[in-house]
């Protein structure tokens, strides 16, 4: 009964996947369509930004990820799950032993991947050959994950729930959104920059199934033809809905993505998260906040279900805090924080070329020193600074977030501070009454004023 049901649940998402990328390839022929009879008609009537979208586009457009056919298919999947994969019969420690088999696997998948990084950022277009037999004995690990995929996913929502629920994170009374996650390979986000400054002019997310070779293709002549930086990254979770993670990583890594992802889903709800790309901005705040409360949730579940492997964690980040003290030691987020520093100050004074060659210099002692950075540019500040925790980062707003989670008495009461931010100057003036507060030691009102939305509790 069980695999009727799932074969029927298949063939139904995978009919509506079908029409809706058809739907979707219809749209996209007729806007590329309109903009070439604009151009032939006058080529006043486009401009510069219209010019930039449709060249890049007519570069990808056959690796454009769609996003509406996979909402369709991964929504009726999780559905499904609630009622063929549930993990009530399982005790939590079977609970947990599942999960870890299932990352143990897939952390081989991580290693091979890591490893087609490694030989690109070596060999560059050489690897093509060598990459192809592995990525063959990827695709042969990721079906042998298949069979218990969706209950790992049941379970670990549970779990992340559970520790929302116990912080007292939760709206009405209720965790909500539900926690809903799916291990699938996240797309890929191609970044485009100008050279001059480090800036998101322009961003698309593509198939995560895109060609090592193809992806330097793109890269390469979006730089020769459009005079502009692009990198194509990898990500590791994607906040849609069920949000997407990948599944080659450490299990702390994990429950902390479901984490911070499900805070991008969260804040969806509220004015931080319905600007999160009016600027860049409120892009790095939404970030920078999924980035501290999903550490946080996902270390405390990580403690909550899995004690010894978090105290495997500790001891592991104790002994490695001692090595970075030695002078010998290579500090990734000293030299990175640096790199971004020196290349902020060649573009400001107009020295591109310099900028380029400064950080293709010190992308190689990255590599050098074990840190296999495929590509370094303007596009890769450009997505990496986004996250304002990040070493690559160089706004302000990082540290000014930190500081006012640690004003805050839990994660509760921070997000209902910062969910209602909408400037930067939001973020200031929270700031301002939270040290005020604290000066005075007295109750915790500005948290009350910044937000009249709905109270976390």
């Amino acid at each position: 009964m069980r695999q009727s049901a799932e074969a029927i649940s298949y063939q139904t998402t995978a009919s509506v996947r079908a029409k809706w990328r058809i739907w979707a390839r219809t749209l996209r022929n007729l806007f590329a369509a309109c903009v070439v009879a604009v151009a032939l008609l006058g080529g006043a009537s486009v401009d510069s930004v219209t010019q930039m979208h449709y060249s890049i586009n007519s570069k990808v457009h056959l690796w454009i990820w769609d996003l509406i056919a996979w909402e369709v298919e991964a929504i009726a999947q999780k559905l499904s799950e609630q009622f063929l994969h549930s993990a009530d019969h399982l005790s939590e420690a079977e609970q947990a032993a599942l999960v870890q088999t299932y990352l143990e696997r897939a952390r081989r998948i991580g290693e091979l991947e890591g490893k087609i990084e490694r030989l690109y950022s070596e060999k560059g277009g050489a690897a093509r050959e060598e990459s192809a037999s592995i990525q063959r004995e990827i695709e042969a690990l990721r079906s042998e994950q298949e069979a218990i995929r969706p209950t790992v996913e049941v379970i670990l929502e549970g779990q992340v729930a559970t520790t929302l629920r116990d912080q007292g994170v939760t709206l009405f009374g209720r965790t909500f959104p539900p926690v809903w996650f799916t291990f699938t390979e996240p797309p890929k986000k191609l970044v485009v920059s100008p050279r001059g400054r480090i800036l998101t002019a322009y961003y698309v997310m593509l198939q995560p199934e895109l060609p090592a070779d193809e992806r330097d293709r793109i890269e390469s002549a979006i730089f020769e033809e459009d005079n502009l930086s692009a990198y194509i990254a990898n990500i590791g979770g994607l906040g849609a809905y069920p949000s997407l993670v990948i599944d080659r990583a450490a299990l702390d890594w994990v429950l902390s993505t479901i984490a911070h992802e499900w805070v991008h889903n969260y804040l969806t709800l509220f004015p931080l998260g319905l600007n999160y790309n009016t600027s860049a901005e409120l892009t790095i705040m939404n970030e920078t906040v999924a980035d501290i409360v999903g550490e946080e949730v996902g270390r405390s579940a990580l403690e909550r279900f899995y004690p010894e492997v978090a105290r495997e964690l500790a001891e592991r980040e104790a002994a490695k805090e001692s090595e970075e003290k030695e002078p010998s030691a290579f500090d990734f987020r000293k030299e990175m924080r640096h790199t971004r520093e020196v290349v902020d100050q060649f573009l400001a004074l107009g020295r591109i070329r310099d900028a380029e060659e400064y950080m293709e210099i010190r992308r190689l002692l990255f590599v050098e020193n074990g840190y296999p950075i495929r590509k370094l540019n303007q596009a890769y500040f450009a997505f990496h600074g986004s996250y304002g925790t990040a070493p690559a980062a160089s706004s302000p707003i990082g540290p000014k977030m930190e500081e006012l989670r640690s004003l805050t008495p839990d994660v509760p009461t921070f997000l209902r501070v910062v969910r209602g931010f909408t400037s930067p100057e939001d973020l200031d003036r929270a700031l301002e009454e939270w040290r005020a507060s604290a000066s005075r030691q007295g109750p915790s009102d500005p948290a009350i004023r910044v937000s009249g939305l709905p109270v976390v509790r």
